[in-house]
């Protein structure tokens, strides 16, 4: 069993196992188990974990885990993945204490159940960051032209999420357009626009599309370039994720 949370620039789940190969990505990982220690191996050392930040595309991998977890995976560029950076403090890894981790634990496994909307989720995952002495940043776009594309975004019913489209929905240059949505939101549009595609390709797998479907609906080249990036990033596939799952989408920007 999977909860699955999508937000604007990091994807989070809390599940009962856990267990890829070795991979990297290029995102921020953070893994805390519910329960037993979990193993894991980063650069060829193998060792027990509770809670554990994996800097951006370092090779890691996880044995198999039959305890809950919780992981989220962070844009690495992001506003978001500011505070996890500084705690890694240019370290491939950051290892949390125990005590930390075990009031992680108790405040989970009683609050995740109670998240239905994107209000809920912003408190549980704001408290999560009070837990971890974390403090969190929110910019909230201004700018008239970024809000329309994530209006944009938010409604979207085409495969092409193309940044040369959107530019060209508001009248500006690729470049000026990445320029203003990495400054207003604190989310490079290019890490903002892969999360949407595999974010929306869940949302239609859980709504009964076949995976060869939605992935195409959302906008990916085929359905093994779905299957690639749910790999590279979740470390599992599109089977493994929508199988007793559930999928939220979240936003900070509704």
């Amino acid at each position: 069993m999977m909860n699955l949370y999508g937000a604007d620039d990091h994807l989070l789940a809390i599940t009962d196992t856990i267990g890829a190969d070795f991979h990297a990505h290029s995102y921020i990982q953070v893994s805390i188990s519910l329960e037993d220690p979990f193993e894991i191996e980063v650069g060829g050392n193998c060792f027990s974990s509770k809670g554990i930040i994996i800097d951006s595309n370092v090779r890691h991998r996880f044995n198999g885990h039959n305890n809950p977890l919780l992981f989220m995976l962070i844009d690495s560029t992001s506003i978001c993945a500011e505070p996890f950076r500084t705690r890694l403090d240019n370290n491939q890894i950051h290892v949390f204490s125990s005590d930390m981790i075990d009031r992680i634990t108790v405040f989970v496994k009683d609050s995740y159940g109670s998240i239905l909307n994107s209000t809920d989720y912003t408190n549980f995952l704001t408290h999560i960051y009070r837990l971890l002495a974390m403090v969190t940043i929110e910019p909230k776009p201004t700018d008239p032209r970024i809000i329309e594309v994530m209006n944009l975004l938010k409604g979207c019913d085409a495969s092409e999420h193309s940044v040369d489209i959107f530019a060209q929905q508001v009248h500006l240059s690729n470049s000026r357009l990445s320029h203003l949505f990495k400054e207003s939101t604190g989310i490079p549009l290019s890490g903002y626009l892969v999360l949407h595609k595999l974010q929306k390709a869940i949302y239609l797998i859980f709504e009964g599309m076949s995976v060869t479907d939605a992935a195409l609906t959302a906008g990916f080249d085929s359905p093994s370039h779905f299957a690639a990036t749910s790999k590279r990033l979740l470390g599992m596939s599109a089977k493994d994720i929508s199988k007793d799952s559930v999928f939220l989408k979240v936003s900070r920007y509704q």
